[in-house]
């Protein structure tokens, strides 16, 4: 979910981490991508507040979301400005950034114009972002790791099912096979679902997914109540992945 721009003398490439990597040049940015891994989680929220008068406190879901990348420089000293891309219809509650496990000061700011651009083509509308400055050394490998907590987006359609969704790609790095990893835990949520009561057995499990949860794209795997996809960039340099659940809101 992450954003960049090179400010080298005559370089100015944008990439998105999470979100969609870009580039808006023809020549990749000196920076190979050798991993991008994200993780979300579906929490119940802190409920509702009530009074003697008003029904008891009810679920506000919240998804805890991190990503962490790693970037190795080429020869020469890099400077970029990374942006975690901000979907004006569901912005985070608070976003933090760490370079080398160092706090970085991230700010927010109006996304550039290629990054408005990309977000347009792909159906994802991008108005402000959030900018993390960098400087990468010679040949220097760096692990940058980003948090943020996103509430959930109930959908208009259908009043008693929530969603969560994000995009996660890459664009314009240099030639490379990353590993692009995203996982995603309904473990916590799942555990609030009405007359449970304790851990349910593995036959369960399939029951939920189709019964309480639906996610996209196909092709993910599962253990427990973890989610995952995996991708491979190679020989895709533009392709840009969303990532999207759905589940019955069972708490309104």
């Amino acid at each position: 979910m992450a954003t960049a721009k090179s400010l080298g003398k005559r370089t100015a490439a944008f990439f998105c981490l999470g979100s969609c990597l870009f580039s808006a040049q023809a020549r990749a940015l000196p920076v190979r991508l050798l991993a991008d891994n994200a993780y979300a989680q579906l929490v119940p929220g802190k409920p509702a507040s009530a009074s003697p008068a008003t029904p008891p406190p009810r679920l506000s879901p919240r998804v805890l979301y991190q990503e962490e990348v790693v970037l190795q420089n080429s020869d020469r000293r890099t400077k970029l400005r990374f942006y975690s891309d901000e979907d004006p219809r569901n912005p985070p509650l608070w976003f933090r950034a760490w370079d080398q496990e160092r706090p970085v000061d991230a700010f927010r700011e109006e996304a550039p114009e290629e990054l408005a651009r990309l977000g347009e083509r792909n159906g994802h509308p991008v108005l402000n972002a959030w900018v993390i400055p960098m400087v990468f050394e010679i040949r220097e490998t760096k692990r940058i790791r980003i948090q943020a907590e996103y509430p959930v987006l109930p959908l208009a359609s259908r009043p008693k099912t929530d969603r969560f969704e994000i995009y996660f790609s890459r664009w314009g790095w240099q030639p490379s096979n990353p590993d692009l990893l995203f996982r995603f835990d309904i473990g916590p949520m799942i555990s609030t679902i009405p007359c449970l009561g304790r851990p349910p057995t593995p036959a369960l499990l399939p029951w939920l997914l189709s019964s309480w949860f639906t996610l996209q794209p196909a092709g993910y795997q599962t253990r427990g109540f973890t989610a995952w996809w995996r991708f491979r960039a190679a020989g895709e340099p533009e392709r840009c992945e969303k990532i999207c659940v759905e589940w019955y809101a069972w708490y309104r």
